[in-house]
C-alpha cells in the first residue's frame, strides 16, 4: 500500500523539471492568495504559468486537488463570514455552467473562450471606470446579472479553472465587507470545485501520477491561504477593492492575448 503512494511520487519528481515545480509552487500560492485574499483577478495568472511547463489538460488536473485543499483550509472564515442569500443565487446556476463546460470541454477551443472572457472583463471594468468619472450611481445587482454570471462562472471554470472574473463582476456590485466577499466566494467555489471532481474522473483527467503532483505541492497551500487573509485584513476597503480591479485588467489584458496570440 505504502509503495503504491511512494511510486508515482517519485515517477512525478522523475518526469517533471525544476522548473515545473517552481511554475507549480508559484501557481498554488497564486491561486491562495486570490481566492482569500484578492477574490478573483490574480488566480487567472496560476492555470497558465503551470501550463507553460505541462499540458493544459495535466495542469488542470494537478491544481484541482489543490484548489480543494485551498478552499478547505479557508473554510472555517469562509462559513462564517459568507453571504448566503448571494450563494443561493448563484450556486444553481453555476453547477448548469459546469454541466454545459462538460459538454463542450472537447468541442470549445481555449483561445475562443479566453478571447471571450477577457473582452467581457474589459468592457465591465471600462463601464465602472465611466461611472466613476462621471459620479454615477453604481448599477443595482441584479438578480438575473448574479444568476448569468453565475452560469458564466461554472462553465469557465470547469473548462480552465478560470470562473474567478465573471463572478467578480456580479460580486463588486454588491458593495461587500473584504472579509465578506472572499468567504462567498470562497463558498462559491468550493462547491465548484467538488463538483468538478467526478466530470474530471469522467473524462479521465485525473491520474495518481498528477494526484502524486499535488501531493508534492500541497505544503504550498496554506501560505497563500494565509498570505491573502492577512493582505485583506491589512489593506482599506478603498484599496481592496483597487487590487482586485487592478488585478481583473492584469486578467483580462492577459485572456485577450491569449485568446489572440
Amino acid at each position: 500500500m505504502l509503495d503504491a503512494l511512494i511510486h508515482p511520487i517519485i515517477e512525478s519528481f522523475n518526469t517533471h523539471s525544476l522548473t515545473f515545480f517552481i511554475c507549480a509552487i508559484v501557481s498554488v500560492v497564486v491561486v491562495g492568495v486570490s481566492k482569500s485574499g484578492f477574490g478573483a483577478g490574480l488566480g487567472v495568472l496560476s492555470l497558465p504559468v503551470m501550463a507553460s511547463q505541462s499540458s493544459i489538460n495535466e495542469a488542470l488536473a494537478i491544481l484541482l486537488p489543490l484548489m480543494i485543499a485551498i478552499d478547505l483550509v479557508g473554510m472555517q472564515r469562509f462559513l462564517k463570514n459568507a453571504d448566503w442569500r448571494i450563494l443561493k443565487l448563484i450556486i444553481p446556476p453555476a453547477f448548469i455552467g459546469m454541466l454545459l463546460g462538460m459538454i463542450f470541454f472537447t468541442i470549445i477551443t481555449p483561445k475562443a473562450l479566453t478571447l471571450f472572457v477577457g473582452i467581457f472583463i474589459m468592457l465591465f471594468l471600462i463601464q465602472m471606470l465611466v461611472a466613476s468619472h462621471f459620479d454615477l450611481q453604481e448599477a443595482k445587482p441584479y438578480p438575473w446579472l448574479g444568476r448569468l454570471m453565475g452560469l458564466t462562472s461554472g462553465f469557465t471554470s470547469f473548462v480552465a479553472h478560470n470562473g474567478g472574473p465573471p463572478i467578480t463582476i456580479f460580486m463588486l456590485r454588491k458593495k461587500l465587507l473584504p472579509m465578506v466577499y472572499t468567504s462567498t466566494l470562497g463558498v462559491f467555489f468550493t462547491f465548484i470545485n467538488f463538483g468538478k471532481l467526478g466530470p474530471y474522473a469522467y473524462l479521465d483527467l485525473l491520474n495518481f501520477k498528477q494526484l502524486a503532483t499535488s501531493v508534492i505541492l500541497l505544503p504550498c497551500v496554506p501560505v497563500g491561504v494565509y498570505l491573502g487573509f492577512y493582505l485583506a485584513k491589512k489593506i482599506s476597503i478603498k484599496w481592496y477593492y483597487r487590487i482586485v480591479q487592478f488585478f481583473l485588467l492584469i486578467a483580462s489584458i492577459k485572456l485577450i492575448a491569449d485568446g489572440l496570440i
